[in-house]
């Protein structure tokens, strides 16, 4: 990586996933710690974990549908879009504090605010989902092309950032503890940082153009990679979660579903690849592991870490600071173990820490446990992702 510009833009990508890192970490610590958002706004434990929900289910629907038209709309529009969604987040969440901190609200006009607040909260999650989903839905492409000997060693490297992001906005949080026990607005404005240096770094770099657009392959081919089937999977998915949303019948989501389907069939002219397909299913379960288990970890270990004195934070730190490391000289790993070897070895040991997570309540116990799913889910998502772009270049 020699040239200037390639410099940049590698780098403005790992901040832009650091900045989702801080989004994820924050947001998450917020709706998790009784004292934050369920104190502020008279939040149950059903309505924390759907506030919790929000910012998850709309980071993989932006993944897929910018991922259709990346190369349509180029990635610089992506990038400036994934930064007004966090800066509406940001206000959001300012208008969801200022709502319920109105002076004279008790009983039944406080309960009010609070509900109008939830729905603030509510409202900005969902479009932090989608910014930190269009995040990854141009950085991916954007390395793949620039490395593209090399692939899996560069995503892993870049997605160094989001581990690295998640130790850095995990330690700001508890160096910030007496700050934002006054005012959680705090762990809002830290967002910004990273997120106005990826828009400097990025507004005027130079992007590649497209792996698939620059071999000469069609957008039509590009779809039927993934081809009838991976849509029906795909569609099902987002229209079961949106359904949720807007209490559809599960009639309506697979009306929906089949006339995207048969739509998207006709179009393409294809079943999808197998190993795509394959590929695809499995990336459902490695999401979870990782950004699942990141996002509860907090609320999971809060009582065996408070009653050692401890924030519960550290054990997402620790692992996250595992991750970083690995990921930066997961080099000489790759080519020792293969891309599929070493996504064995991490399921392995990331089943085997999540176990010993559930049963052990003593601090050394927790954090031996926590180096096995540290290390077990390092490589999953980059690796993954290095595996697809290798074998279907085809799939942009």
């Amino acid at each position: 990586m020699k040239d200037r510009n390639d410099k940049l833009v590698f780098w403005g990508c790992f901040i832009a996933l650091i900045t989702t890192a801080f989004a994820f970490i924050t947001r998450a610590f917020m709706v998790n710690v009784p004292d934050l958002w369920p104190a502020t706004f008279g939040l149950d434990g059903v309505q924390a974990q759907k506030l919790f929900g929000a910012g998850i289910w709309p980071f993989a629907i932006s993944i897929i549908l910018f991922s259709l038209i990346i190369d349509k709309i180029g990635y610089r529009i992506a990038m400036v879009f994934s930064f007004i969604c966090y800066a509406a987040y940001a206000v959001l969440a300012f208008m969801a504090y200022g709502t319920v901190n109105a002076e004279g609200l008790e009983g039944q006009a406080l309960k009010d605010a609070q509900t109008q607040a939830y729905w603030f909260l509510y409202a900005g999650s969902i479009i932090l989902g989608l910014g930190n989903g269009t995040v990854e839905a141009y950085i991916n492409p954007v390395v793949a092309t620039m490395f593209n000997k090399d692939k899996t060693k560069w995503l892993n490297i870049l997605h160094a950032g989001w581990p690295g992001g998640l130790v850095l906005g995990g330690i700001l949080t508890i160096l910030l503890g007496a700050k934002v026990a006054e005012d959680w607005r705090v762990l809002i404005v830290i967002i910004a940082i990273p997120a106005i240096v990826f828009l400097v770094m990025l507004i005027k770099a130079k992007f590649p153009v497209n792996e698939r657009v620059a071999a000469g392959a069609t957008y039509r081919e590009m779809l039927g990679e993934f081809g009838a089937i991976g849509a029906a999977i795909a569609g099902f998915l987002i229209f079961k979660e949106l359904g949720g949303v807007f209490e559809w019948s599960m009639g309506v989501v697979i009306g929906i579903t089949a006339v995207l389907v048969i739509a998207y069939g006709l179009y393409c002219k294809s079943l999808g690849r197998p190993m795509m397909i394959f590929l695809c299913v499995v990336m459902f379960p490695l999401a979870t592991t990782e950004l699942g288990t990141d996002g509860a970890i907090t609320g999971i270990m809060e009582e065996p870490l408070k009653a050692v004195g401890q924030n519960p934070l550290w054990v997402l730190i620790y692992t996250s600071a595992i991750m970083t490391v690995l990921r930066f000289f997961s080099g000489p790993i790759v080519h020792k173990l293969t891309p599929l070897g070493l996504l064995a070895t991490c399921a392995a040991l990331a089943i085997a820490g999540l176990f010993l997570l559930s049963i052990t309540t003593t601090l050394f116990a927790i954090f031996a446990a926590a180096t096995l799913y540290g290390i077990g889910k390092t490589f999953f998502w980059p690796t993954t992702l290095g595996v697809v772009s290798e074998q279907f270049p085809k799939g942009g």
